[in-house]
């Protein structure tokens, strides 16, 4: 497996995530920080512990986002984002987006830089 496609592997993993994580809402700068550092590692970070920590961020993101959306349409109010059906942001992108939102979302939880992300992406017209 060539290194460049070891670091989208891992990549890709952090995003699939298993568990909600115990503690509070991870910020946007601190998931950049170790998941870039992951993604340096290339292969070896499958074996890091952060890895699923990493994980288990990304996905607690995920479901609060899919519990604001619903709450939001329930409501009667607006999504944030207007993804298309059948399309969906892949982590490469994601972290590119994130890494590209201004130095004020960095201490913002996790949730807030995704959904940043995504209306960046899908504006809704």
């Amino acid at each position: 497996m060539s290194y460049s496609r070891s670091k989208a592997v891992v990549a890709a993993l952090i995003m699939v995530g298993v568990a909600m994580p115990a503690s509070a809402a991870m910020t946007v700068g601190t998931f950049l920080n170790r998941a870039n550092a992951l993604r340096d590692q290339g292969p070896m970070a499958l074996m890091s512990p952060d890895l699923p920590a990493l994980k288990a961020e990304a996905k607690a993101a995920t479901n609060q986002l899919k519990a604001e959306r619903a709450a939001r349409a329930a409501a009667g109010k607006p999504p944030i984002a207007c993804v298309p059906e059948g399309e969906s942001v892949g982590i490469m992108d994601m972290l590119d987006g994130l890494n590209e939102l201004p130095a004020s979302y960095q201490k913002r939880p996790l949730k807030d830089g995704y959904a940043r992300v995504l209306a960046n992406l899908y504006p809704c017209r």
